[in-house]
């Protein structure tokens, strides 16, 4: 009796093992995973229009003509002002920046030789100069662990283009000489930029470079105070130093016998006033 009891209690519970199991929860699928929301990017960019109040000090030569130096204070510019249009784009995050900085100017004039030691003394000269620079550069943030203060280390080229036009005239009408000469050459250049914020509204802005080749320099510094009369919209104002070199061989003069080269040297400095719009 007891081993038919046991073979019913064993086929009674293999019965509702079905039941028992259909009782029992079912494995939820796993839990959608976590998109995290895209972070905010780092980069900023900055579009500014400024102006240059720059005088120009220098010398100019080429081909068989003289070398003449040049002076023009803001206002003498200003008198021979016949066009410009200066402009900058910057982008930076936390660990880079790069730009472009463009600078075209055009200016013309006439003076009479002063220099008794000079062959053409007396007579007359007329110049008429067409530049304009472009700067781009880019480079990597220096971490100095200073609050409010964000350095890079630069490294660029600075196109220049000078378009020259030169006439010169002895006295009594013994010798007239014109020339014209375009030219444009591309420098490396490596520097510094940096930013140093005051508070939600003021701060500073310093940059500086230097470069150049064997037949060729450029250098410039300038450092400004900003003002962020919005988010988005800041002025500046500031001061300025630009300096540009080259000497160049431009062939042999068959009749004076005497190599032809294209020789400039130039200084630009004075203040500046900008309109910046970031975002």
């Amino acid at each position: 009796m007891l081993k038919y009891s046991g073979a019913l209690i064993l086929a009674a519970a293999l019965g509702a093992a079905p039941a028992v199991a259909a009782d029992l929860p079912t494995k939820k699928p796993p839990p959608e995973p976590l998109v995290a929301p895209p972070l905010p990017s780092t980069w900023h960019f900055e579009i500014t229009g400024y102006g240059w109040g720059t005088s120009i000090a220098g010398s100019t030569g080429f081909g068989s003509l003289p070398t003449l130096p040049y002076y023009a204070s803001f206002g003498k510019v200003l008198e021979h002002f016949q066009g410009a249009f200066m402009g900058s784009v910057v982008a930076r995050n936390d660990m880079f920046i790069g730009g472009i900085d463009f600078i075209w100017a055009r200016i013309g004039g006439s003076s009479t030789l002063s220099n008794p030691d000079n062959a053409l003394y007396g007579g007359k000269t007329s110049l008429t100069l067409n530049e304009s620079a472009i700067t781009a550069f880019g480079g990597l943030r220096v971490p100095l662990g200073v609050p409010n203060l964000d350095l890079y280390g630069t490294v660029g080229a600075r196109n220049f283009y000078s378009g020259n036009k030169l006439t010169v005239s002895g006295p009594f009408g013994l010798f007239n000489g014109t020339e014209t000469v375009n030219k444009d050459w591309v420098m490396p250049v490596a520097g510094f930029a940096a930013q140093y914020r005051y508070n939600d509204r003021w701060f500073t802005n310093v940059l500086a470079d230097l470069g150049g080749w064997s037949d060729a320099a450029t250098g410039q510094a300038l450092a400004s105070v900003g003002y962020n009369w919005t988010q988005n919209i800041a002025t500046t104002i500031g001061y300025r130093v630009m300096y540009t070199y080259t000497h160049q061989d431009t062939g042999f003069n068959e009749l004076t016998l005497e190599p032809k080269s294209f020789r400039y040297q130039q200084w630009m400095y004075g203040p500046f006033a900008g309109f910046k719009y970031s975002f």
